[in-house]
């Protein structure tokens, strides 16, 4: 009997025990944002009827540049290898935040370079961010990766 109340107990609580089911949360938007540096991989600009590659309008100097944003909302811009000018610091640092609530905007101000303004946010994953604007009067549809 005592065996018995005992078999009985033990299936009773390994019944109880949830399968773990291995998932873990989706990340957030701030995580996707804030984990890798990101780098320019490529995008257009138009503008007058126009659509050129970004790499034909943007200083090549930029190429090489990564983007770190962080979980403080700043962003820092490391110039890499390649400076627009010698005397150009390494590093700048930025701010972003989400424009708006729904977090498919970026407010962005990053010192000395092009990315100032807002940009709608086409595409946020942990290997691309995409994003589309208007910069100068021109719009620009660029792409990241880590």
């Amino acid at each position: 009997m005592k065996k018995a109340c005992l078999l009985l107990l033990t299936l009773a609580t390994l019944g109880a025990c949830k399968k773990d089911s291995g998932s873990s949360p989706a990340p957030s938007r701030t995580d996707l944002l804030t984990t890798p540096k990101w780098k320019l991989t490529g995008g257009t600009i138009s503008a007058g009827g126009q659509s050129l590659p970004i790499s034909l309008v943007l200083p090549t100097c930029y190429n090489d540049d990564t983007f770190k944003f962080n979980t403080d909302k700043t962003v820092i811009d490391d110039a890499g290898t390649v400076k627009c000018n010698a005397t150009d610091p390494q590093t700048q640092t930025g701010s972003w935040s989400f424009a708006n609530s729904d977090q498919t905007q970026l407010q962005l101000t990053v010192p000395s370079t092009p990315l100032n303004g807002t940009f709608d946010i086409k595409e946020l994953t942990s290997n691309s961010l995409r994003l589309s604007g208007t910069l100068s009067g021109a719009a620009v549809d660029v792409t990241f990766a880590p």
